[in-house]
């Protein structure tokens, strides 16, 4: 499909080096452009070799250490794939019990439900329509230009001051789970309920955290074991560390 002096790119290449970017629906236009940047990087890398820039000790030590980073990464996927974390609830509550001060709030939150619309005339209709019994939940899911919060039926969740400036000036002094008339901000007209307020200081709840915690005991499962992986390793081959080489030791 492509050659740049004795390199060349073939249709196999094109299906199957990079499926993440020439997977299903990719079409003519941009498979041109990943054929144009193929040319483009190989003649960028003859030049870099006709300069014998890959023959310089600092170049020669950067793609040593590349290759080693990629020969240490496909040897942990190896040897840890099919061994995806199960979190048990159990152990999300654990972790919750045990470390409830560092999901301490730090500043004043709010729990909101919204639907953004494009124009205070579409706002004031759909306004109409809640207050005649529609679900805003459902309303939101339907109409709601935020695409992020339409699939949670317009939950925003807990938000302070710095994480959404502009929401946080719309919701503050509303009435609780009062509907408010349409507000604007930057982003459109919106329809908002605020579900709870809480104060600097509070702890959040496990379902505000949950996904904090489930993560963090991922991180700490795959950590023991690469431990255990090293530990093995460090058991069956010959090492050692000459401390007299690290130099003086600091006192503390």
């Amino acid at each position: 499909m492509a050659r740049v002096e004795e390199a060349a790119l073939t249709t196999s290449d094109l299906e199957n080096l990079l499926p993440a970017e020439l997977g299903v629906g990719q079409g003519p236009a941009e498979k041109a452009q990943f054929v144009e940047q193929w040319v483009e990087q190989q003649l960028l890398y003859q030049e870099a070799l006709d300069r014998k820039l890959d023959q310089s000790p600092r170049t020669q030590q950067l793609l040593e250490q590349a290759r080693r980073d990629l020969l240490v990464a496909a040897l942990l996927n190896a040897e840890f794939e099919g061994q995806d974390t199960q979190v048990s609830e159990a152990s999300i509550q654990q972790y919750y019990a045990e470390n409830r001060e560092q999901f301490r709030r730090t500043r004043p939150e709010i729990r909101a439900i919204h639907i953004l619309l494009a124009t205070e005339a579409d706002a004031t209709a759909k306004r109409q329509a809640l207050r005649n019994g529609t679900s805003f939940e459902e309303l939101a899911r339907l109409h709601s230009l935020d695409q992020e919060t339409k699939v949670r039926g317009g939950d925003l969740g807990y938000f302070s001051a710095d994480d959404n400036p502009a929401l946080w000036e719309a919701c503050r002094g509303l009435p609780f789970k009062t509907l408010s008339g349409p507000i604007q901000t930057q982003y459109g007209y919106h329809l908002i309920q605020v579900l709870d307020l809480q104060e600097a200081g509070t702890i959040k709840e496990l379902d505000q955290v949950r996904p904090q915690i489930v993560d963090t005991l991922v991180r700490q499962d795959y950590k023991q074991r690469l431990a255990e992986l090293i530990s093995r390793l460090k058991s069956s081959r010959k090492w050692t560390i000459d401390d007299r080489k690290l130099g003086p030791s600091q006192s503390r």
